[in-house]
């Protein structure tokens, strides 16, 4: 045994545990991700209050999705719409507590899935994180990660003007906010 590690034992020195987080500090912060601002976040308690945020879908589509959160054990989500280069509400930074690491994962594919997305790129900085886009006139790019029972998003869209953030941006500030969550349990 080393002497290091002999000194550690004796002391009963271990590693440090993460401190627990809350949803407040797992969005954006102000500088995270160039030119964008966050807004006021909209905290959802529900599935069924998360959902009916959704834009063009069906009654039918929301309840199918509020169901799915519910078995996935839906805590909580914060979402923080962002302002950027095209506006108001032009980036969004957002956070779901789910009941599992598993169900995480589970909700980040359902996601993906549902989001039709024209494009996926690898995020190499954040295991398990896919980024994908739409290439339409009023298009955008995502990044989806997990860490734990958490679920994030980032993201930013353009309104068939100039493409101001660049994908690289998305990446630094997913890799930015990832560092800082990793490993931190719930508050």
């Amino acid at each position: 045994m080393t002497s290091l590690m002999s000194l550690a034992l004796a002391t009963g020195a271990t590693a440090a545990t993460p401190r627990p987080l809350p949803l407040t500090a797992r969005v954006l912060r102000p500088g995270d991700f160039p030119s964008f601002t966050p807004e006021t976040p909209l905290s959802f308690k529900t599935p069924k209050a998360y959902v009916a945020v959704g834009s063009g879908m069906t009654a039918r589509e929301r309840k199918t999705w509020a169901s799915r959160l519910t078995r996935e054990g839906f805590k909580r989500d914060l979402t923080e719409f962002l302002e950027g280069p095209e506006g108001p509400r032009t980036g969004l930074s957002g956070v779901m507590q789910l009941g599992s690491a598993a169900s995480a994962r589970a909700e980040l594919g359902a996601e993906l899935l549902a989001s039709g997305a024209q494009t996926t790129f690898r995020v190499k900085r954040i295991p398990g994180a896919v980024g994908f886009g739409f290439a339409s006139p009023h298009g955008g790019e995502n990044i989806l990660f997990t860490d734990g029972p958490f679920l994030y998003v980032l993201g930013y869209a353009w309104q068939g003007r100039v493409q101001n953030p660049t994908r690289s941006s998305l990446v630094d500030a997913a890799t930015r906010l990832y560092k800082r969550v990793r490993g931190h349990p719930a508050r």
